[in-house]
């Protein structure tokens, strides 16, 4: 019996001081992830309540149900300091972008383009400027009954 388990142990003890190793050469595998990514993902789930409120308000009439906005489907467009000029920082921001909400089973129903602006000078710091349906797209017949208007009237 104890011949049986000593080879079990050196097994064990050897994939265990292995593992650390394996990990960290995996690690250096893995490219790093820019800080500008970095950033604008932080900016972006910082937005995306006023983003969500967006959709929701305009989608409010036309869907039954509130399509959902995922920050991975989210691109900036563009982001720029609305005030302050060159070597002078300015902390009003405009942040214009794209995002296509969905339902279900990420079911996209269209494409928004919005601009944003961040002040210390809005009692919220964010304020939602401009708003632009820029696409609808068409449902599968299985999520049509979400349309308002047949949801309405079946």
């Amino acid at each position: 019996m104890k011949f049986r388990i000593r080879p079990v142990l050196l097994c064990l003890s050897l994939f265990l001081m292995a593992a650390p190793a394996a990990t960290a050469a995996a690690e250096e595998l893995q490219p790093k992830e820019s800080k500008l990514l970095m950033y604008q993902d932080i900016m972006v789930e910082l937005l995306l309540p006023e983003i969500q409120n967006a959709v929701n308000d305009y989608y409010r009439n036309m869907l039954a149900a509130n399509p959902l906005v995922y920050p991975y489907e989210i691109e900036i467009i563009q982001a720029k300091r609305v005030n302050g000029g060159p070597g002078d920082r300015g902390f009003h921001f405009s942040v214009t972008l794209e995002t296509s909400p969905v339902l279900g089973p990420h079911i996209a129903v269209g494409k928004d383009r919005m601009t944003i602006e961040i002040s210390p000078l809005f009692p919220d710091k964010v304020k939602l400027v401009a708003f632009r349906h820029v696409e609808t797209y068409e449902l599968p017949q299985n999520y049509r009954h979400l349309l308002k208007a047949i949801a309405e009237n079946p």
